[in-house]
């Protein structure tokens, strides 16, 4: 109990100081929020204030004299706390808002605030009521072992709180899951004990924060876009490459999908009965709902394009049933239908004097083959023995300048022709050609051309002349050189068509 000359010499501050200071407050409160800027806190600095003026205008008789001291110390300590959450506020998150450095998570300040409250309690209790506190607790061994047993677990989840609000690994609002995906949800509230997710079931979980900081935490919100993966499975007669186009078309047109990151859709898989696609789509809102929402809309759109095209979603059948081919991937490989070929053959200056009946002796020996966009179709040193005619699409001639650097060096269209060298010469492809597009070519094979030259010997000189005429477009010759290279080239046709039997 305290001395009577200790409670006599202690006073509460005037009303008359504390009033102003609330009003500044006050004011400060509305500059804050004109400018945006964290708010004062204003509830302990109320409190403290109704506590002071209180405790100056009713009257102390009114109260027992043993009870008069504690009350006056109750007073102080409440101002002193406003003081300290004034500073706090003052230092940490006036700062903060100021973009001086990042804003202080709740949970320090609250730490702080309890921490400075404590040690203004432990003294005023000593200074004024003669009490010592600490010396109270720690001269008392079994007092000390119970405490410290006792909030062994809760200290470690407030340390784990704090390392959780200081850090950026995970924030209100974020999408995260937790304890090996077991655990996913939108976080609620982050608070010193636990941290509590929201599911999309609207589950409400609540996690101590050391099972949270021991986990494995994936942040899905994290880098602002959220990626969702599925799968698709279309039919083995959709060619892949207008498959991907068509689902990528779908995917980019709607709203939700941001063009960066870019959707992707790659070939997964080829599955019993489908080619699989995987669809990847990238959107802002980090929920389950709207994830799920995206991906059900997406694949309302890649059915109802499906059905404009005349495709379908296979599914496995268990039928004993002829199978009916698709149409239009038949059309696409299937031999060229007779006039469609001699024209497309007597389009290129090589096969144009060539009458029909060479011209059908040369299809018989030849087949459309189809190419996707990046696709090889031949490669520069390889070996060879047949030319290609480009039906429809475009393809790029690539020269290998180093290894691993090639050059651009011409691009072809429908008519146009590559591959005679080797096909007449026996030589290594001389360059790379590549489809630039979805392209249809038509393949002439050696054994065509060597049928032709049996029936017609003289052709065998025509021939050397227009693929020696073609070298000298690409080559800069004299007329000497010309003639020795004809020559050269003449005997070589010779020799690969007749001396050894075609090759």
């Amino acid at each position: 109990m305290a001395p009577p000359s200790a409670i006599s010499s202690w006073t509460v501050p005037s009303w008359s100081v504390v009033l102003p200071a609330l009003a500044v407050v006050l004011l400060l409160t509305l500059a804050c929020r004109r400018r945006g800027l964290p708010l004062p806190p204003r509830t302990l600095p109320l409190l403290a204030t109704v506590s002071t003026v209180a405790f100056h205008l009713v009257p102390l008789t009114l109260v027992p004299a043993s009870s008069r001291l504690w009350l006056a110390i109750g007073v102080d300590l409440l101002l002193v706390l406003a003081l300290i959450r004034l500073l706090l506020w003052l230092v940490l998150e006036l700062p903060g808002g100021l973009e001086w450095w990042r804003p202080p998570p709740e949970l320090l300040v609250q730490l702080l605030l309890v921490a400075g409250g404590a040690l203004a309690a432990v003294l005023l209790v000593n200074r004024v009521g003669r009490l010592d506190v600490v010396g109270l607790v720690t001269t008392s061994a079994v007092l000390t072992a119970v405490v410290g047993l006792a909030i062994q677990e809760p200290l470690k989840d407030l340390i784990a709180g704090l390392e959780l609000q200081l850090s950026d690994d995970l924030r209100l609002g974020d999408l995260v899951e937790i304890v090996g995906g077991q655990v996913r949800g939108r976080v609620e509230s982050l608070s010193w004990r636990d941290t509590t997710l929201r599911t999309s079931k609207g589950v409400r979980v609540v996690l101590p924060n050391t099972q949270v900081t021991n986990g494995i935490l994936r942040n899905l919100s994290f880098s602002g876009a959220v990626s969702d993966c599925f799968d698709v499975g279309l039919d083995y007669d959709f060619p892949p490459a207008a498959a991907l186009a068509l689902l990528e078309r779908v995917v980019t047109n709607h709203p939700l999908v941001l063009q960066d990151p870019p959707a992707e859709v790659r070939v997964k898989a080829f599955a019993d009965s489908a080619i699989t696609y995987e669809v990847q789509v990238w959107f802002r809102e980090p929920s389950d709902g709207v994830r799920l929402n995206l991906r059900s809309a997406l694949l309302q759109q890649i059915w109802y394009a499906l059905n404009r095209e005349g495709r379908s979603i296979p599914f496995p059948v268990r039928e004993l049933q002829r199978r009916r081919p698709d149409p239009v991937a038949e059309a696409l490989v299937a031999s060229l239908p007779p006039q469609e070929g001699r024209l497309l053959l007597a389009s290129h200056s090589l096969f144009a004097d060539l009458p029909p009946a060479d011209l059908d002796s040369l299809l018989s020996h030849s087949r459309p083959v189809l190419f996707t966009a990046g696709e090889a179709i031949v490669r520069e040193g390889a070996t060879g023995r047949s030319l290609y005619q480009v039906i429809s699409g475009r393809v790029e001639v690539q020269k290998e300048v180093q290894p691993g650097h090639s050059i651009h060096v011409a691009e072809l269209g429908p008519g146009e022709v590559f591959g005679e060298m080797t096909l007449f010469q026996g030589a290594p492809r001389s360059a790379t050609v590549r489809a630039l597009e979805d392209s249809r070519l038509l393949r002439v094979d050696r054994a065509g051309v060597r049928e032709l030259l049996e029936r017609d010997p003289d052709l065998l000189e025509r021939f050397a002349q227009l693929v020696n005429s073609r070298r000298r477009e690409l080559e800069s010759l004299g007329d000497e050189e010309q003639q020795r290279e004809a020559s050269n080239l003449l005997e070589a046709m010779r020799n690969l068509f007749f001396a050894l039997g075609g090759g």
